[in-house]
């Protein structure tokens, strides 16, 4: 049973302890694996700005490959997916969009069915990258069994700005003060709890 954990760290990411074992499955730890964050936040000046926090979470060198696998079967299937059917969306539409007359309303020389065909493009090419996705998770799934299926979908993390590696799900608040850190192990949800009394958000 997963195990969510809420932990606020703001500047102070780099105190945040891990178990000296692998997240993952539990034995001993070998390598790291990053869980990192990004977002724009809005400093005190009303200015937006980058906030960058990265996690060094421990791993078996076994799981350290896993989560390495698990992102490129993400990654590459989306990635394929998106450009196949989104250019095939703005060609499409966009070439649609001039026969029809679209370009001839409004101001002169506009791009009216440039603009339409890129909004499709992007639409039909997050669609495609989720179900290139979908397949290539159903049919690898003999191969990374329970791994890929606790791995959440690349589009749903690039939504929620979440990261995943073997063992371990995070996902930041709004302005990266505080992350959720669901673990697939209760041990070790435990074990980090202990470690992070001072840290932890209800």
């Amino acid at each position: 049973m997963a195990t969510t954990i809420t932990i606020a760290f703001g500047e102070a990411a780099q105190a945040v302890a891990f178990p000296d074992r692998c997240v993952g499955c539990g034995s001993g730890r070998r390598t790291t694996s990053a869980l990192a964050f990004s977002k724009a936040v809005t400093n005190a000046r009303g200015r937006q700005a980058p906030v960058h926090v990265t996690l060094a979470v421990p791993h078996c060198d076994a799981c350290a490959r896993i989560t390495k696998s698990v992102f490129l079967v993400a990654l590459i299937p989306f990635v394929l997916g998106f450009l196949a059917v989104g250019v095939a969306a703005f060609v499409v539409v966009a070439f649609g969009a001039a026969a029809l007359g679209l370009d001839e309303m409004g101001r002169p020389n506009n791009a009216n069915s440039v603009v339409v065909g890129a909004a499709a493009g992007l639409v039909g090419g997050i669609a495609g990258g989720f179900v290139f996705e979908a397949l290539a998770r159903v049919v690898l799934l003999p191969v990374f069994g329970r791994a890929l299926l606790q791995a959440p979908l690349f589009v749903a993390s690039l939504f929620t700005d979440s990261d995943h590696v073997a063992g371990l799900t995070g996902r930041p608040n709004a302005d990266l003060t505080a992350v959720a850190l669901t673990f697939t192990r209760d041990d070790i949800a435990q074990e980090f709890a202990t470690a992070n009394a001072s840290l932890l958000r209800a």
